[in-house]
């Protein structure tokens, strides 16, 4: 049987695939449990840089000095004034109330912040 333009080899290669999967070991529960803490801190830092993006967004729209970034080590956002020098981290809460705040008050006091 020839294999070529006919769409056969991309039926091959998915039972070549299947035959592959099915000889791997499933991981033991230890390494699913890490696997999904791992997910949920890929998760956490995922939403950490959304936070410090629209908290960048927020102080770039408002006029303001302002540096945001993500702390890796502690998953945390540090902001820092760049005029006085002055920072502060905050948690993932403290940054969404932080958001909320400002959209209520539109922006009358974001450097008071930091």
């Amino acid at each position: 049987m020839k294999i070529g333009a006919g769409g056969l080899q991309a039926q091959v290669a998915q039972e070549t695939a299947r035959v592959l999967d099915t000889g791997r070991a499933r991981p033991t529960a230890g390494e699913a449990l890490l696997q999904s803490r791992d997910l949920a801190m890929r998760r956490q830092r995922h939403e950490l840089h959304k936070a410090a993006e629209r908290m960048r967004r927020a102080a770039e729209l408002y006029k303001q000095p302002l540096q945001f970034t993500v702390k890796k080590d502690k998953l945390r956002i540090w902001a820092r004034d760049r005029r006085s020098g002055a920072g502060r981290e905050f948690t993932l809460e403290e940054a969404k109330a932080w958001l909320e705040e400002l959209d209520e008050n539109k922006g009358k006091n974001l450097i008071g912040y930091v």
